[in-house]
C-alpha cells in the first residue's frame, strides 16, 4: 500500500505549447524519428473514414488514417504532400501529431518504390511468424498505394526491373478527379 510520503513525483515536463497565430501545428512522427514539425493554415489527412480538413481552433478529435496523402497548406505557399501509411492522429488545441510512417512526396522515386515492393513481395513467402507476414503485408500495401497515387502502373514490374523506363508523365502531379 502507497502512503503519501512514499510516492514518486513523476514529472512530464511542460505540456506542448500551441500555437496563437491562427495556425496548427503538424508534427509527421515515425516510430523512429520524426519527420516533419511545422506551422500551417490547414492539413489534409487521410481518414479511415474519408478525407479530413484539419483547420485552427477545430475541436478535438481522434482520427484513424488509412495509406494515403497527407498534404499541408500554407497561405501563398505550394502545398507541401507526405504519403503516410496508416497511422493515427489526435487533433486538440490547434496541434496535429500524426503516428505514422511518412514520406515527403517531392522525395519519392517510382523505380525505388517498385524495388521495395518487389523485395518485399519476395521476402512475404520465407517468412514464419504471422506478426512478420502482416508487418511485410502492410508495407506492400503502402507501396501499391504510393504507386496508385502517383497514377504509376505496376502491372508488369518484373519487366520494370529489369528494364527501368522513365514515365511519360509527372508523377508528381495530383490526381484528378473525374
Amino acid at each position: 500500500m502507497l502512503d503519501s510520503g512514499d510516492t514518486a513525483s513523476v514529472s512530464l515536463g511542460e505540456p506542448e505549447k500551441e500555437p496563437t497565430n491562427g495556425k496548427v501545428k503538424v508534427r509527421l512522427i515515425c516510430p523512429l524519428y520524426e519527420v516533419v514539425e511545422m506551422e500551417a493554415d490547414s492539413v489534409l489527412l487521410p481518414g479511415s473514414e474519408g478525407d479530413i480538413l484539419i483547420l485552427p481552433e477545430r475541436a478535438p478529435i481522434f482520427v484513424y488514417l488509412r495509406a494515403g496523402r497527407m498534404i499541408v497548406y500554407n497561405d501563398g505557399q505550394k502545398p507541401i504532400s507526405y504519403f503516410v501509411s496508416a497511422g493515427v492522429c489526435e487533433v486538440r488545441r490547434n496541434l496535429c501529431p500524426v503516428l505514422a510512417w511518412g514520406v515527403r512526396e517531392d522525395k519519392v522515386k517510382p523505380e525505388n518504390i517498385l524495388a521495395q515492393l518487389a523485395e518485399s513481395e519476395a521476402a512475404l513467402g520465407a517468412l514464419k511468424s504471422d506478426m512478420a507476414k502482416r508487418e511485410v503485408i502492410s508495407r506492400i500495401d503502402f507501396f501499391k498505394t504510393i504507386l496508385d497515387l502517383l497514377n504509376y502502373p505496376i502491372e508488369d514490374k518484373n519487366a520494370f526491373l529489369k528494364n527501368p523506363k522513365k514515365p511519360s508523365f509527372n508523377p508528381y502531379q495530383l490526381k484528378e478527379t473525374k
